[in-house]
This record gives structure tokens, C-alpha cells and sequence, in this order.
């Protein structure tokens, strides 16, 4: 049977995403992303997050302890 990673997308503020990126990193096997999209200027990041179904928990624990640095779009 393939399990299939959730996806969910988040907005960074553009000042805290190097902050967002490398604690995203830091968790490498948890969780992965992709930046999406972006024009030049724009003040925010959205993030494609991709998760493996057993991680699902952790990494909702990560992303409420980034408090108002994140903001989770809607799906």
C-alpha cells in the first residue's frame, strides 16, 4: 500500500522565512517544502509543506511553536 504525504501551505513573512526554512530543514525526514511561486517585492512566502502520515502530530507541534510567524492557508 503507498501512503501519500499531506500537503498543506503556509505564509512566512518575508523577514522570518530564512528563521522558517532553516528550522524546516533542520527537521529533513519529517517534513519537506517547496517555496512557491512569488513577485519580487511581495511581503510573504507561501510554503508548500509536504508530510509523511506518521509525522503529521510532530510537525503540527512544530508549526504551532511558531506562533504568529506563520499563517496556515486555507486548503
Amino acid at each position: 500500500m503507498i501512503s501519500h504525504s499531506l500537503r498543506t501551505v503556509i505564509r512566512v513573512k518575508k523577514e522570518d522565512s530564512a528563521f522558517v526554512y532553516f528550522i524546516l530543514e533542520s527537521h529533513e525526514g519529517i517534513v519537506s517544502y517547496s517555496t512557491l511561486d512569488f513577485t519580487p517585492g511581495d511581503l510573504h512566502r507561501d510554503l508548500e509543506l509536504r508530510i509523511p502520515p506518521d509525522f503529521v502530530e510532530e510537525v503540527e507541534r512544530l508549526l504551532e511553536s511558531f506562533g504568529n510567524l506563520i499563517y496556515r492557508m486555507p486548503a
